[in-house]
């Protein structure tokens, strides 16, 4: 069987695993996302990127550490 040629998806999980911080997390400013944006349900600051891409490639996946929710949030959303 020959080998299999690498994909855009490929690509991008090697570009998420390379961008990732020693914490084990995404870096946010890898990906242009916000570090800290505010919780849509508690209003909190206290949120880190838990995930590059979310239930779609528009979205990314953040966690409050505030009220314990996961929330996502338009990666191209006016305002930063």
């Amino acid at each position: 069987m020959a080998p299999r040629r690498p994909t855009d998806l490929d690509r991008a999980v090697d570009d998420a695993a390379a961008a990732r911080s020693g914490t084990g997390r995404a870096d946010p400013a890898a990906f242009g996302l916000p570090a800290r944006p505010a919780c849509p349900f508690c209003g909190g600051e206290e949120t880190e990127l838990y995930a590059p891409f979310g239930s779609a490639l528009s979205v990314a996946t953040y966690w409050c550490l505030r009220c314990r929710t996961a929330f996502e949030r338009f990666k191209w959303q006016a305002g930063g």
